[in-house]
């Protein structure tokens, strides 16, 4: 049976998370011949998310799921990490913790891992400023002409990727924006869809117009690691 691990890291998403969870649980109870197991990675949050979320998960004893907690805010690429250290899984579907990812498209990307794709990102509406706009096409062009594929989204919110293309991969800074192109550079065969984007209804985003140029300046580091093979 395939079996296909959430992967939701979280800081601070006392007012998101549970509603998310009940979704996710909602919707993968519709999804036959998977199994599915839910890891939850709180990166030092201060609120009373991890308590809300173990209640939770009392009165679901059918759900297979694991909490993380880090002892502090270590960043979204250490908290992959830790992760990856618990992880015995045939796919990981990446979402955050928000509840901006939308529970009722996971059978959209379970679809897509059942026709034979190793690779499925979720292409996302979002409203952004002109800053963000060009540096995000700064960034897509010259990810584009690195992998020598066509893409809209390089490094998505909301993905799917066969974990032996993850398995054992040293993180350097800032690699959890970057695992679909280091699986796309191993030629991992790749869809892309359409998926919603929900509207935050609680806390405030963690993202900011720096960094995203930062990010293109990261690139360069990440190609210079995956032609010398570093993962």
């Amino acid at each position: 049976m395939l079996k296909i691990t959430i992967l939701i890291p979280f800081f601070n998403e006392e007012g998101n998370i549970v509603r998310q969870l009940e979704d996710i649980i909602e919707n993968i109870n519709r999804i036959n011949d998977c199994k599915f197991d839910i890891l939850l990675i709180d990166d030092g949050s201060t609120d009373n998310s991890s308590e809300k979320i173990i209640q939770l998960f009392n009165t679901f004893p059918n759900i297979n799921y694991q909490l993380i907690k880090h002892q502090k805010n270590l960043g979204k690429t250490k908290a992959f990490e830790t992760a990856f250290q618990n992880l015995v899984t045939d796919y990981v579907l990446f979402m955050d913790g928000d509840y901006q990812d939308d529970p009722r498209e996971v059978g959209k990307f379970v679809q897509k891992i059942r026709e034979g794709f190793e690779v499925i990102i979720g292409n996302q509406k979002k409203k952004s400023n002109i800053i963000k706009k060009i540096a995000a096409l700064i960034y897509r062009h010259l990810l584009n002409r690195f992998l020598k594929v066509k893409i809209k989204t390089p490094s998505p919110q909301f993905y799917s990727i066969k974990y032996s293309y993850l398995r054992g991969m040293n993180f350097y800074n800032n690699d959890h924006r970057y695992l679909v192109i280091i699986a796309l550079f191993k030629k991992a065969k790749f869809c892309e869809i359409d998926v919603n984007y929900l509207k935050r209804e609680h806390g405030n985003s963690k993202f900011s117009n720096l960094k995203i140029f930062g990010a293109i300046f990261d690139t360069y580091k990440l190609i210079l690691r995956l032609k010398a093979r570093k993962y």
